[in-house]
């Protein structure tokens, strides 16, 4: 039976852990498996025995929080984990009376082929399960298009023509900025109430790479799924 990997380190965010497993298993149609890590066990220890129970054929994806609640060091569980990883926020925004409920994801692309195809099972299974999927696509000044200040229909559209390359799915809505990807996302999630946010990534944190990223990881008040561009194994129930 494949299922949702949650880790729980750290009492104060067990809870949200469990509860964000839960959810995202409910909608993938798996079960739960829970590890608990040692208290006052090396970080290193726990983070490579995370990274074994992740790489298990029965996991679909792992649910962690980030390090300031943790000793795992969540940045290098991702780098190397071939399976997508939810890590928590920091600062969450309040869960609803009934729990964490995933009913609206958020899925930027910055409209290279790699990103989407990295991510393009896991958005099927969001719209077959009925969670509502919004891709938002960020201009910056050297990438905004013409039609930008012109009329509706050139927008729409491109809007259309984008969805068709990148994530063909009926139901899909698309929100166009231009500005800061990171701070747009950011903004996006408040705007639309979104409740995941799920990234394709090259795993690389080198000095100017995954900017948007961190940035999104660093201010969104949702948990982040982060999926790996070049050895995807997308979650399949």
């Amino acid at each position: 039976m494949k299922d949702v990997l949650a880790v729980v380190g750290d009492a104060g965010a067990a809870t949200a852990v469990t509860g964000v497993a839960r959810a995202m298993a409910e909608v993938l149609r798996t079960g739960v498996r829970e590890i608990h890590l040692a208290v006052g066990s090396r970080a290193q220890d726990s983070a490579t025995m995370v990274l074994r129970e992740l790489e298990r054929t029965s996991t679909v994806l792992g649910v962690l929080a980030g390090d300031a609640s943790t000793p795992v060091t969540s940045w290098w569980i991702v780098r190397r984990s071939t399976k997508p990883v939810v890590l928590l926020p920091s600062s969450p925004a309040e869960p609803a009376a009934s729990g964490h409920v995933i009913s609206r994801v958020l899925l930027p692309l910055d409209g290279s082929f790699e990103a989407a195809a990295a991510v393009t099972e896991t958005a099927g299974l969001f719209t077959r399960t009925g969670v509502d999927l919004v891709v938002l696509h960020v201009f910056d000044e050297a990438t905004v298009p013409r039609f930008w200040d012109q009329a509706a229909h050139a927008r729409q559209a491109w809007e259309q023509e984008f969805l068709a390359r990148r994530c063909a799915y009926p139901g899909v809505r698309m929100e166009l900025r231009s500005g800061v990807a990171g701070e747009q996302v950011v903004n996006v999630v408040a705007a639309e109430r979104v409740d995941l946010i799920a990234l394709g990534w090259s795993q690389h944190l080198d000095e100017g790479r995954a900017r948007t990223v961190r940035e999104t990881v660093a201010g969104a008040r949702v948990p982040v799924m982060l999926i790996p561009v070049a050895r995807h194994e997308g979650p399949s129930p």
